[in-house]
């Protein structure tokens, strides 16, 4: 026979007043049905709680050991229900996210600093990974979601659209292209070009949507060497939008593309069996609701 938490309740009621009316009033019940509570209990354990006379009630050593013992367990409980509530009013907890390196600038760094701002006791983990390793990290449930750009998956993922990024070009401020206030991509046919890893199969895109079959003379892995190439004349580089405002534009010039260009559609990616945590759920609110790639402008150098 289980023993119920009313049971315990009146246990505890009987082992702290030493009285069956008393503890009979405190839990709302009356004294006979009390009394019946407290020998189910005594019955469903096969020991003796409680000595009992016309005068007076002691509790037994055993009694005293087992009250000791359910004080703390229900402590434990309190406690974890206490827990349950922070977490739910983002007063403690954990976060883990996904984001491509390209993204943890910017407006996602503005959204993620918003949320350590307005919720300072939920801990944030981020993870920089390119797109071939997100898709394992979500479906592996070793982050909440992922901010990236959308790719194809046979898996349950589900993407939600947060905005659309394009690419720009950066330039040597004293290079000829930089006099014009925007350039086309015939203009870079025939300029060097140092190419981002990760954005290569987009820029290649990119150019073959404008009849272009173009191939890169340099490649490198991150935003900040292709920069330093670009000061130093090796050549033109092609960045992310989103990427501009966190980068050290000293001695280049930015222009937008003009012509098609495919976008990048920027989303945020979750597991479609995974509910998201009450602090997961407040990010992707936050998200949703930051300022579009319209709010990114293009430094006028």
């Amino acid at each position: 026979m289980r023993v119920k938490l009313r049971q315990i309740e009146g246990f505890l009621a009987a082992a702290d007043t030493l009285s069956f009316s008393r503890a009979a009033e405190r839990i709302g019940m009356t004294q006979p049905a009390f009394s019946q509570l407290i020998r189910d209990l005594e019955g469903a354990l096969d020991v003796k709680l409680f000595d009992r006379s016309t005068r007076r009630v002691r509790i037994t050593d055993i009694g005293a050991q087992l009250r000791d013992q359910m004080r703390r367990g229900l402590l434990e409980i309190d406690n974890a229900c206490n827990n349950a509530r922070a977490i739910t009013q983002l007063k403690q907890g954990r976060l883990s996210l996904a984001v491509l390196p390209s993204l943890a600038l910017g407006l996602v760094n503005d959204a993620l600093a918003d949320f350590h701002d307005a919720y300072p006791e939920v801990r944030l983990r981020l993870h920089e990974a390119r797109s071939p390793h997100i898709a394992g990290l979500v479906l592996d449930f070793e982050v909440d979601f992922a901010i990236c750009s959308r790719f194809e998956s046979p898996h349950p993922l589900v993407f939600e659209r947060l905005f659309d990024d394009e690419l720009v070009a950066v330039l040597p401020r004293g290079h000829a292209l930089a006099r014009r206030r925007a350039l086309n991509w015939r203009l870079l046919e025939d300029q060097t070009l140092i190419w981002l890893q990760a954005q290569s199969d987009l820029i290649r895109k990119a150019f073959a949507e404008n009849g272009i079959a173009k191939q890169a003379d340099h490649e490198v892995l991150n935003t900040v060497t292709a920069l330093s190439m670009v000061r130093a004349g090796f050549g033109l580089t092609i960045v992310p939008l989103i990427a501009l405002p966190e980068l050290n534009l000293r001695g280049v010039a930015c222009r937008p593309l003009r012509g098609p260009q495919p976008l990048r559609e920027i989303c945020l990616c979750r597991h479609a069996e995974h509910a998201l945590s009450p602090a997961a759920e407040r990010l992707r609110q936050m998200l949703r609701d930051m300022p579009r790639r319209e709010s990114v402008v293009i430094p006028p150098r």
